[in-house]
């Protein structure tokens, strides 16, 4: 009894620092498949359990070992992440409950041990016998790599010990050997489950960090490379919180109609990337089909389209926006939205002027129940010399260190960095915003950062 005691006591040994690896795992990456392969060890600390909890009498521990069906869920469930297969749950669930049912009732008939356990041994572990026999019959398994096939093989082999329990149970001299093949199954699932499922998440997040990586270039090549428009000098800039961003800049000349546009998507990330994309696309369709179009009825017209887009795809991102456009070659200017303030530096005194940019009553996308007389717009003008600069908040609500309890970098820096440098080269207005944010920061940015500097030539 020493020896099968302490192959019990290995067992649970061995099944409880799976499960806490497993948890480890799980907690610290958050992956579906962390999770799955957790939920496996848990399903054998339940069945050990159960199982050792009923021990007396041969309905009770037949019942008891009923429990198995969580690990062959739990099992099917895994392999199912790993390569999809049809997983007929209802189907599972009825077929353990009739083969219970089989089992009590020959027990109820008299019937010797073996029979009264056969309905339950084939019953409890049907998902994982699904999943081998599926992946067998239609090949699938070729797909797998060196691990999956041992991860398949393993579960093959619970499978065949489940089988064992109706004929050796009872049978004491086979108690060692019986809990030798559980563990060396136990030790087969350690190695097989995680290298298979470290494959996998390795796999998927490299794939992952290529689609972004490709998202991340589609967005910056969209954006203007060198922005211009006659009688004005322009530099910009766009630096994503995360690989892709959901600030968005343009700028647009048609003979005697030229636009600038400066957005931001609400959060950052691949999401926001998303709508900012179709928000450019919108933007772009319209302006090239109407160049003459009014600022407001541009914020009208694209929030309309942008709306029923975001409701196809149940997303309810906003963006805020301000399109600023110039008709004819003289330095007035229209502009709509819903944004961050515009500042334009007066050559004449020095200062610089802080514009509102408050004319749509919510952000593109958020709600498509105002008609175009709620859009309004205003109108400005550059003398030669004078600086035109937009951005989104990400500038302003800037972190100090990443700490907003230390505070942001706020409205009243950018402008006195703006009457500082307004003489300067644009490139060197550039330069110095973007050292004093870095240096503010601590290069911790928790959202997009853009801006576009506009100067007046002529």
């Amino acid at each position: 009894m020493d020896g099968l005691e302490n192959l019990l006591a290995t067992y649970a040994g061995a099944v409880a620092l799976n499960a806490s690896i497993s948890a480890a795992l799980w907690w610290n990456n958050r992956q579906p498949l962390f999770r799955d392969l957790f939920l496996v060890w848990l399903a054998h600390v339940l069945a050990f359990t159960v199982q050792g909890a009923f021990r007396e009498g041969d309905l009770v521990v037949i019942l008891a070992f009923s429990s198995v069906f969580f690990i062959a869920g739990a099992l099917a469930r895994l392999f199912d992440s790993i390569l999809p297969t049809p997983l007929p749950w209802r189907v599972f669930g009825g077929i353990v409950v009739v083969s219970i049912a089989a089992s009590l009732g020959a027990a109820a008939a008299g019937l010797p041990f073996t029979l009264v356990a056969l309905p339950v041994c084939f019953g409890a572990p049907f998902p994982a016998m699904w999943v081998v026999l599926r992946s067998l019959w239609t090949g699938s398994w070729r797909q797998l790599t060196l691990a999956g096939r041992g991860l398949l093989f393993t579960i093959a082999l619970e499978v065949l010990h489940t089988w064992d329990f109706a004929f050796l149970r009872n049978v004491p001299e086979f108690g060692p050997a019986g809990f030798t093949i559980a563990l060396l199954i136990v030790l087969a699932l350690s190695i097989f489950a995680p290298a298979t499922v470290l494959e996998i998440v390795t796999e998927r997040q490299a794939r992952a960090a290529t689609e972004m990586l490709l998202a991340r270039r589609i967005q910056m090549e969209i954006l203007p490379k060198e922005p211009r428009i006659e009688g004005l000098e322009i530099s910009a800039f766009m630096q994503p919180a995360e690989e892709v961003g959901g600030d968005y800049y343009d700028v647009y000349s048609f003979g005697g109609h030229s636009w600038v546009l400066l957005g931001d998507v609400t959060g950052h990330g691949l999401s926001s990337g998303l709508v900012m994309l179709m928000a450019q696309s919108v933007i772009a369709s319209i302006l090239h089909t109407r160049p003459e179009i009014s600022p407001a009825e541009l914020s009208y017209t694209a929030n309309h389209i942008l709306y029923n887009q975001l409701q196809r795809l149940n997303e309810h991102r906003t963006m805020t926006l301000v399109a600023i456009s110039r008709n004819g070659a003289d330095n007035a200017f229209h502009y709509s939205g819903n944004h961050e303030n515009l500042y334009v530096f007066r050559t004449r005194d020095g200062k610089v002027e802080v514009l509102d940019v408050e004319h749509m009553p919510h952000g593109l996308g958020m709600l498509d129940e105002f008609g175009l007389d709620a859009y309004e717009q205003d109108r400005f003008t550059l003398d030669p010399g004078d600086l035109l600069f937009l951005a989104s908040d990400g500038i302003r609500e800037a972190a100090a260190h990443g700490d907003y309890e230390r505070g942001m970098f706020g409205e009243e820096r950018m402008i006195e960095i703006l009457e500082k440098y307004a003489t300067s080269p644009l490139s060197e207005i550039r330069r110095v915003l973007l050292e004093e944010l870095e240096r503010y920061t601590g290069g911790v940015y928790h959202d997009d950062i853009s801006f576009l500097i506009a100067r007046a030539t002529r």
